[in-house]
């Protein structure tokens, strides 16, 4: 996936519907790594974004952003499947107390703001480890 220092196409339907001014997020939008604060994208990140990287394959990726944007189970099917594949990246290459770490900030940042705060911390870190 090629790694861009800037915002995606779509940055200002996300603006309309997220506020993102207390995360340093970055957006898969087709087959670029939007990056916009220039910041390490991590070996576990990388693989939660290349599950959507392939999402947007199966769907045209502007198709798949109006339904991201618009549809909060989708949006959650989507986000869940990611973590999930982060979550299972992690506990391969990282050790215990790490893997709990990071759980727990997946969990946080699933039910957060970024996402529209869709579930809980306790429901996003159960079907993150399912």
């Amino acid at each position: 996936m090629k790694i861009v220092r800037g915002f995606p196409p779509n940055i200002d339907k996300i603006l309309a519907k997220f506020r993102l001014d207390e995360f340093l997020p970055i957006f898969t939008y087709g087959d670029i790594l939007y990056n916009p604060h220039g910041l390490e994208v991590s070996d576990d990140l990388m693989a939660h974004e290349e599950v959507h990287q392939r999402q947007q394959k199966l769907l045209r990726v502007e198709d798949w952003w109006a339904m991201y944007l618009e549809n909060k189970q989708f949006r959650l099917n989507q986000e869940v499947e990611a973590y999930r594949a982060q979550y299972k990246y992690v506990c391969k290459n990282y050790p215990r107390k790490v893997r709990r770490a990071l759980l727990q900030q997946m969990a946080h940042n699933l039910s957060s703001a970024l996402y529209g705060r869709i579930i809980s911390k306790a429901e996003a870190q159960q079907l993150i480890e399912e």
